[in-house]
């Protein structure tokens, strides 16, 4: 039993040596930001088991990493509990269902510039299609669901710092 619990501190000490090297030797580059809940990194790696070139930031409440997924470029969100919240993926507008599509095209913000497009993907509730879109000072984000039903506008003109998940009440 006292030789397990020796082997146990030596790796502990080992890994904790590891990870301070790697991190502290940074040559003058900021360090890298690191969930403050371990178990949110685990939750990653469950989710999309393929992920690459993670970085951390912390968004409000949340963690975000940003990642890639088979040469795809995510923004994964989790709560501070490692449950995924959310997860963004910036689209082309070909990459829009048709019904989306039509629906955004026959809208009041046809003429809008579109400064961003994203899928959102939920852990419960149907994928949406934001719109970020301007017309002179003004900004609005539109959520559309898969069959191109409105879901959710939001003016975001003077918005600092936006948190779709808190938009969205999630």
């Amino acid at each position: 039993m006292a030789e397990l619990i020796k082997k146990k501190t030596i790796l502990y000490f080992l890994t904790f040596f590891l990870v301070f090297t790697t991190f502290s030797c940074g040559g003058g580059v900021d360090d890298p930001y690191i969930p403050t809940n371990p178990d949110i990194t685990s939750a990653l790696k469950n989710l999309y088991p393929n992920v690459t070139d993670v970085t951390w930031s912390k968004k409000g409440k949340y963690e975000v990493a940003d990642c890639y997924v088979n040469d795809v470029e995510l923004h994964v969100w989790f709560n501070v509990n490692a449950t995924w919240v959310m997860t963004e993926e910036e689209i082309f507008r070909t990459q829009l269902p048709d019904a989306v599509e039509e629906a955004y095209s026959k809208s009041e913000y046809a003429n809008w510039v579109i400064d961003n497009l994203t899928k959102l993907t939920f852990p419960s509730r149907s994928t949406l299609y934001l719109f970020e879109v301007q017309s002179g000072d003004k900004e609005y984000a539109l959520f559309y669901t898969a069959d191109g039903t409105l879901d959710l506008k939001e003016s975001i003109t003077d918005a600092n710092n936006t948190y779709w998940p808190d938009m969205l009440g999630l």
